[in-house]
């Protein structure tokens, strides 16, 4: 007898549950997730779900707060200024009172592909759903009262934001072309990436015939007028279908970038009738799909939640708009809304390099064409515009770790040539957006040097006497180095490969032995460029874009040296001192789970020999700070970089990024199968696992002994069975045989 909601395979497959089941998109819905909650596909461009309260919200939604309508387009776990909230559309009953037109929620319903809530101040359900790139409204209303839709051709989120991230309108058009179709467009700049312009074209029908209309261009409103041309000012319309108790109106809205003709194209395409229920259930098929790529045994369906849910949310963004570009004609996969590779790098897209390789092909194949056509890989790019650079070039990351993964399809010789203009042309005026600011500066002293360029001027910023992310830059410019010299020696160019493996341990020319905190000795800190160090500084001093280094203190960058632990560990005194010192951290108030710096750090005990503090650590982590709760995510979850985090550390093995090797951490589930596609399949086994069960004591690597905590890319990249043995104290699994490093003897 098969379980409920199970599919009968082929004999040796795992099952392909409806694993939908397990998705809670409100999960990171409160505290600082900032996760959308409404109804995408994987990757889709179409994000259509509630705008809520004062719209600063940056996914839109606000728990349990007045809902303003429905847009079309929005990002998912991201901070700083909101994006997009465009094309907005709202049913209401009554008279027409644009200023009025809210409701409060009830009974608010999201799983994969559809959200639902009932508007309580008309008595209407709201239903959506979508396809890739149009978004699908059924509204049932609940009273015999006369019947309104409205559409907003001006929203938009984060209209009062501060710090110079507050979106802004240029115009906006709306165009009533009969009783049953609506076009128009949203032309916004700003948001988190302080972008230019960007254009959303839409083109709606309704299956009900409106009765009446009228449209409306700042203030006025004017009934029976059919058409509001762009003015600088909000437009939008709304529409009468006459009263109708529990009668329902559905609504089309096709989004595009490029024309409202080609909005009706995509709607004509993806969606050519009006069955509400198959477009929801392709939807679910979709999400059912890659939700398989990770089959797991031997979990709580609360753990389920926690695990299936995250990798929901890691395969929200980046949006897929190939055929969306407006700015340049390719052949090439298009895809937008990086927030910020800074943060997927370490964990999303080694996620999707290894369960969706097809996916991340295309990623780095856009990544790379941008580079083509604006002369330059981005670190964060929104609304068809490359955004500030938070760190380091770490589209660098991305494609060595394609590259060493051993992904086909993409033209790596131009992607390496993208990664050495990274690592020696200066962007000239455009240090904030453009590859590495302060690079003469750290080609000539082998450092980014403390007052290398003025902070930017903001009232909202700390006056720092340092500028400008110099730590946080020569730490992660080092590690750049480390991805470039990789490619570079895999494609024969043995120079290229002794230059950036050099350049790759410059971090240590930050590296000041005799800052001491917490008996710790030994720090990377601020130096200017005659070579003396700042004084006035401190190992807690955290910042922003001004300051030295960006997001975290020098405690958690000076952990920051994926490429060579083992150089790491000795400038820290050695391997049982470095413990020590990782033990201080965890411990103590400067680790910070809620932010990407420190994703790396819990596996560095394992270059010391002690594998099982990395999976003590790991559990920790998992068990305080992730849940199914609505608060259960630790802090924003960046275009699903915490919940990627998550997948990896619970299957029981985690990336050194823009390297091949996995670190082996904490597995918690008894069996899970990874489909690596191409038929390929990765079991992961953890026999006699339970809570007391919780440390490795032997391993094996398809049927042969695994006498270390690590493995690279290519022991598993046909497939294959990693088995743990579980007991309850801990092992020197691990101690022997430690991961590489660069200074590894050749």
């Amino acid at each position: 007898m098969l379980l409920a909601g199970i599919v009968l395979t082929l004999k040796g497959q795992p099952p392909t549950e409806q694993l939908t089941s397990f998705v809670v998109p409100f999960i990171g819905t409160e505290g600082a997730g900032n996760v959308f909650p409404g109804a995408s596909l994987p990757f889709g461009m179409v994000k259509l779900g509630p705008d809520c309260a004062d719209k600063s919200s940056n996914s839109g939604y606000v728990p349990g707060a007045v809902i303003h309508g429905f847009s079309h387009v929005h990002v998912s776990g991201t901070g700083g200024g909101p994006k997009y909230g465009n094309v907005l559309v709202m049913p209401f009953t009554g008279p027409f009172q644009p200023e009025e037109i809210q409701s409060q929620p009830a009974n608010e319903q999201a799983s994969p592909g559809y959200f639902a809530v009932d508007l309580t101040d008309y008595h209407i359900k709201a239903e959506m759903t979508v396809s890739r790139r149009v978004g699908f409204h059924r509204y049932t209303f609940g009273d015999n009262k006369e019947r309104g839709i409205l559409i907003d051709a001006g929203s938009m989120l984060g209209e009062h934001h501060c710090c110079g991230e507050a979106q802004q309108l240029i115009g906006s058009e709306i165009n009533i072309v009969s009783d049953t179709l609506i076009q128009g467009y949203t032309r916004v700049r700003g948001g988190w990436n302080k972008g230019g312009e960007y254009t959303v074209f839409f083109s709606a029908v309704f299956d009900t015939p409106a009765k009446s209309y009228g449209t409306w261009k700042g203030n006025v409103a004017s009934p029976e007028k059919a058409s509001e041309y762009d003015s600088g000012e909000k437009t939008g319309a709304w529409f009468f279908f006459g009263n109708g108790s529990k009668k329902a109106i559905q609504a089309k809205v096709g989004i595009s970038f490029i024309s409202s003709g080609k909005a009706l194209a995509n709607l004509q395409h993806e969606v050519p009738g009006w069955d509400f229920d198959k477009v929801h259930q392709d939807a679910v098929q979709t999400w059912n799909k890659v939700l398989n790529t990770i089959h797991v045994e031997g979990a709580s369906d609360d753990m389920k939640k926690v695990f299936y849910t995250a990798m929901y949310h890691a395969m929200l963004m980046p949006v897929d708009r190939t055929g969306e570009n407006p700015k340049w004609h390719s052949d090439e996969p298009y895809y937008d809304d990086f927030y910020a590779i800074w943060d997927t790098f370490r964990a999303t897209n080694p996620l999707l390099t290894l369960i969706q390789p097809d996916r991340e092909r295309d990623i780095v194949r856009s990544l790379i064409d941008i580079y083509r056509y604006e002369g330059y890989m981005p670190d964060s790019r929104s609304g068809n515009q490359t955004g500030r650079t938070q760190g380091g070039s770490n589209c660098d990351m991305v494609v060595a770790d394609a590259f060493l993964k051993g992904l086909k399809g993409i033209d790596y010789q131009t992607g390496y040539e993208a990664m050495v203009k990274d690592a020696e042309i200066p962007p000239g005026g455009n240090q904030q957006t453009d590859g590495r600011g302060g690079i003469n500066e750290y080609i000539k002293l082998n450092y980014v040097p403390a007052e290398y360029e003025p902070k930017e001027k903001s009232p909202t910023l700390h006056t720092p006497k340092l500028y400008d992310r110099a730590g946080t830059r020569t730490v992660e410019y080092s590690a750049n180095d480390w991805a470039i010299a990789q490619v570079a020696k895999g494609m024969g160019k043995e120079a290229d490969y002794e230059k950036y493996r050099k350049r790759a341990s410059n971090w240590a020319n930050l590296w000041r032995s005799q800052v001491t905190d917490s008996g710790v000795n030994g720090f990377i800190w601020p130096k200017r460029r005659d070579g003396s160090w700042v004084e006035d500084f401190s190992t807690t001093k955290a910042g922003s874009w001004g300051n030295f280094f960006y997001e975290a203190d020098s405690w958690e960058y000076s952990f920051y040296v994926p490429q060579d632990a083992r150089a790491l560990i000795d400038s820290c005194g050695g391997p049982e001192t470095f413990v020590k010192r990782l033990d201080t951290f965890f411990t103590g108030p400067n680790y910070r789970v809620d932010n990407e710096p420190s994703f790396f750090t819990p596996c560095l005990y394992t270059y010391a020999g002690y594998q099982y503090k990395s999976s003590d650590r790991v559990r920790d982590i998992i068990q305080k700070h992730y849940t199914s709760a609505k608060d259960g995510i630790p802090g924003n979850d960046d275009s699903g970089s915490m919940s990627a985090w998550l997948v990896f550390n619970t299957v029981g093995f985690y990336p050194n990024a823009g390297q091949d090797v996995y670190l082996i951490t904490a597995p918690h589930f008894h069996r899970a199968v990874l489909d690596l596609g191409g038929g390929k399949q990765l079991e992961v086994i953890a026999s006699n696992l339970s809570e007391t069960n919780r440390y490795i004591q032997s391993a094996t690597l398809n049927g042969q002994p695994l006498n270390r905590a690590w493995f690279r890319h290519s022991e598993i990249a046909n497939g294959g069975k990693l088995r743990f043995v579980m007991g309850p104290k801990p092992s020197d699994f691990g101690k022997e045989h430690l991961p590489p490093s660069l200074s590894d003897p050749e």
